[in-house]
């Protein structure tokens, strides 16, 4: 047997090998992240042969580790080779430090199967995706190599990968999703919601976290600086991280489960109640992030899907969604907050960045260093040293005019001469909400998956 066909055989045994093996280096840092690694590794084969399609399987483990934070932070040197200067005035800020995530892993997990099953999308001619990719690929390599920074590379190519992947299961998920598919992820997500529910509730309720560092769980401790904690009745109260690395985070992939339960309500011929669960289950426990962005953008998805579900075809007289008044939405208007000033003080800072940069841009997670000696300080004294709240500032910040431009119109082949339903507008909707007031959905991988899904979520 030759050694290609050997290989398309047996792929799936060889890729887990391969990665199997470079885990390696990572056991004496953390053996639990190793064991969670090769725990999911396990998962994704058994369902590849229990679906007979290791494509089914990718895209249901992608589903499975998403809210995991599970990630190692490359050296700062290698060989001699400056990977990161993650210092500003001398603290360290992780924005800083080139990482891996088992996230990257599940991408390419994703990616091999469309590969081997010829599901790429190669067309070159015209005006095209690949021969945008391509042109937005070089723009990405040049402005790094430019700039001499390895973090600007390596989060290049993962902003490539995680584009190129999903552009090509967008153009191949209708033969992907069938019944049983769907009943999987519809379990699936109310069991994982229902976890992270569990562990937000007893950070919220205990002060700290729970040592789920096999999870990728944040150490946070409420009070501590680096956590996110809110007073309340002159009280301190740690916000619900689940296993996320902020409760913002954790509150976007809330709604995504929101909108997934939409989907899966639209779609499934059988057990359609259960998807209208897994939107309540997410909408509930989103209270325990006190996000106010994610309060917000819940509301805005729960109306119209009552008013095109339930009032529009009469299934029931009565449905009511409570929302949350609290403290903590009011202080946003009242000025008992600092997030509002602290963000005002990012966007000034990103324009300053802009202005000095608006051509090219500082180079993909490159923003909190170019804030120099400008770095802003919140009301409390310490320095801002994260990205500006807002995607669209944050991507013109980091790849400038033309980078934003390019992607743009990577974006636009997603859903170019569709059919736009309710649902994928409340999507853009809430990506805007979302996008105008937090930075993740384009500077931490769960949020640029988040963000992907989101955008091909109205097959």
């Amino acid at each position: 047997m030759k050694i290609s066909q050997l290989f398309k055989k047996y792929w799936n045994f060889i890729i887990s090998t391969l990665i199997a093996s470079l885990l390696i280096p990572l056991l004496s840092e953390s053996w639990e992240k190793v064991l969670a690694i090769l725990s999911i590794l396990l998962i994704w084969n058994i369902l590849g042969f229990l679906f007979k399609d290791f494509l089914k399987s990718s895209l249901l483990i992608l589903f499975l580790i998403l809210p995991f934070n599970i990630t190692y932070q490359l050296p700062y040197s290698f060989l001699g080779i400056q990977l990161a200067e993650p210092f500003v005035d001398g603290v360290i800020v992780n924005y800083l430090v080139p990482t891996l995530s088992i996230l990257d892993i599940g991408i390419l997990l994703l990616l091999l199967p469309l590969i081997f099953r010829g599901l790429i999308d190669l067309k070159w001619k015209g005006f095209s995706f690949l021969r945008a990719f391509s042109l937005f690929a070089i723009y990405l390599i040049v402005q790094s190599i430019s700039k001499g920074s390895f973090l600007s590379l390596s989060n290049s190519f993962r902003l490539l990968l995680y584009v190129f992947t999903f552009y090509n299961l967008f153009k191949s998920i209708r033969n992907i999703i069938n019944q049983k598919i769907l009943t999987s992820l519809l379990i699936g997500s109310i069991l994982l919601v229902l976890f992270q529910g569990v562990v937000a509730l007893l950070q919220f309720s205990g002060g700290t976290s729970l040592g789920l560092s096999l999870l990728g769980e944040s150490q946070v401790v409420s009070g501590m600086k680096g956590s996110s904690f809110l007073t309340l009745n002159n009280q301190l109260f740690l916000r619900g991280y689940g296993t996320f690395p902020h409760p913002n985070v954790f509150g976007g992939w809330l709604i995504f489960n929101i909108f997934l339960g939409w989907f899966l309500f639209d779609n499934m011929n059988r057990k359609r109640d259960y998807s209208v669960l897994l939107m309540f289950l997410s909408s509930l426990i989103l209270i325990l992030t006190f996000s106010r962005i994610s309060f917000l953008v819940c509301g805005v998805i729960w109306v119209p899907f009552i008013i095109k579900t339930f009032v529009n075809a009469k299934r029931i007289k009565n449905f009511a969604f409570v929302g949350l008044i609290s403290e903590r939405l009011t202080n946003l208007f009242t000025g008992g907050d600092s997030g509002w000033s602290d963000r005002v003080k990012l966007l000034k800072s990103s324009f300053q960045i802009i202005r000095d940069n608006l051509l090219m841009g500082v180079g993909l997670g490159n923003f909190v260093k170019s804030m120099g000696g400008n770095v802003p300080r919140g009301s409390n004294g310490i320095l801002l040293l994260q990205p500006v709240h807002n995607i669209f500032l944050l991507l013109i910040s980091e790849i400038g005019l033309i980078g934003f431009s390019l992607f743009g119109t990577l974006l636009y082949f997603f859903f170019k001469d569709k059919k736009w339903d309710l649902r994928f507008i409340m999507c853009l909707v809430s990506i805007l909400i979302i996008g105008m007031f937090d930075h993740y959905m384009v500077s931490l991988p769960q949020g640029l998956v988040i963000l992907l899904l989101l955008l091909i979520s109205y097959h």
